[in-house]
């Protein structure tokens, strides 16, 4: 495994690339470097740049591997990353039949721009490995929870900062980080928070996938009132940021997902008094939360009803029908990737990549999101430890129940938006699908 070698050898040391790559996920913009050339994350060049140092020790090395290296590795870790490196050749080679046939018989363009979804592909790959190679006992979990809730609480503390404009932050610290979207949202009537992305629809997803991984602790965990009490003020919190963005499509996810861990939730503890009466209270939190909320959000909530008269459905539909004419022309295998002769703006992930890889390609993507689903399924049957008067009672499976009610929120999302082709949350996501991934101790 290649973060078994070189500056990643020890244990430490990943440790270390992992928490600063998710802390930069969350906080750090993209940079221009020049306008010809890809805005530029810190957090890719993190995992590339330790990659190749990595790469250049293993050849000055003569490909020579002690018991850090390739072959002497945990065995769980390799069948894990076995399972990963299948997912990803067959999202590889979807690409490279897909862009053979565009080209050769829809004569579709190849550029550079094309290319660059390969360097997307290894950027979650390295991400995704790179987790599954920690050793990751209980001290490194605990680490690991406590960098992501101070990322989150700090991108929370910057949303409410532009929503009221603290310190004016929105004339010298929101253009850094939303300069394409300043005026027209977060300074627009009513405004829309963007937190740490570049966008509040980005913001609401992650929001809404944070609130999930919360939410099982409230429900599947029991703890004593006091901590319960902090949980359920949390998950208020978290929609109320949600609700910040004033992104219908993250309205949407969270009510699927908290109507789905609710109804699980009361099945699975067979109508409990206690859990009934948590359900009830999350229920009324995210009502009061509603109900609070200024009358432009209600006004933008309500356009969504009205697609004759609401400009953003229109949009979406538009796109959608375009999209579509062009996927009937090459159902099977799409037109390959064409980023430079076709638009990237399709506000809807599932048509986006059929119209670039076709069916083929569309059940590769939800192959891509569905099997670290199964591989969580398997682990909460596999659990021994539940009880009606202790619920679950290992991290991990609640983890497990968090990646299913994140993998929802996001095919939500991907509906009017997409989560794999933006680099900032889905390096976040590929994070927990490395925790998944990871084989359980």
């Amino acid at each position: 495994m290649i973060w078994n070698i070189g500056i990643t050898r020890q244990n430490q040391a990943k440790l270390l690339l992992l928490l600063t790559v998710l802390l930069s996920a969350i906080l750090l913009p993209s940079f221009l470097i020049h306008e010809s050339l890809p805005r530029l994350r810190v957090d890719e060049v993190l995992i590339f740049g330790a990659c190749a140092v990595n790469i250049v020790v293993m050849i000055t090395r003569g490909f020579r591997f002690d018991k850090y290296g390739w072959g002497a590795s945990d065995e769980q870790k390799q069948a894990a990353t076995a399972q990963v490196t299948r997912v990803f050749l067959l999202l590889i080679a979807v690409y490279v039949i897909s862009n053979l046939y565009g080209g050769l018989f829809m004569h579709t363009a190849f550029g550079v721009r094309d290319v660059m979804e390969l360097v997307t592909f290894a950027k979650y790959y390295l991400v995704i490995t790179l987790v599954i190679a920690l050793d990751l006992g209980r001290p490194e979990q605990m680490i690991l929870r406590r960098v992501f809730l101070v990322g989150f609480f700090l991108s929370m503390f910057l949303s409410w900062g532009q929503y009221l404009n603290l310190a004016y932050m929105n004339s010298w610290l929101t253009p850094l980080l939303a300069p394409a979207h300043l005026d027209n949202l977060v300074n627009a009537n009513p405004p829309r928070v963007v937190g740490t992305f570049d966008n509040p629809n980005v913001m609401g997803v992650f929001a809404v996938m944070t609130l999930a991984l919360i939410v099982p602790r409230f429900y599947f965990q029991r703890q004593s009132t006091q901590v319960a009490a902090l949980l359920w003020l949390l998950c208020g919190l978290t929609v109320k940021l949600a609700f910040l963005t004033i992104s219908r499509t993250a309205l949407l996810s969270c009510a699927a997902v908290l109507v789905f861990y609710s109804v699980w939730a009361l099945l699975k503890f067979h109508l409990n008094r206690q859990i009934l009466l948590r359900v009830v209270l999350l229920f009324v939190l995210t009502m009061t939360v509603f109900l609070t909320s200024p009358r432009e959000f209600t006004t933008r909530m309500g356009e969504a009803t009205n697609i004759q008269k609401s400009t953003s459905a229109i949009g979406h539909l538009m796109q959608w029908d375009e999209a579509m004419i062009v996927i009937q022309q090459s159902p099977i295998l799409g037109w390959g990737t064409g980023k430079t002769q076709m638009t990237t703006l399709v506000d809807d992930e599932y048509i986006l990549i059929t119209r670039r890889y076709g069916i083929a390609g569309l059940l590769a993507y939800v192959w891509f999101f569905v099997k670290p689903v199964t591989l969580a399924a398997r682990r909460i049957r596999g659990n021994y430890t539940f009880s009606s008067e202790s619920g679950y009672t290992e991290p991990g499976v609640l983890l497990a129940i968090g990646l299913i009610g994140a993998t929802l929120a996001a095919a939500v999302y991907n509906l009017t938006a997409g989560l794999f082709y933006n680099l900032q949350i889905m390096t976040l996501f590929s994070i927990l699908l490395g925790l998944i991934y990871h084989p359980e101790r």
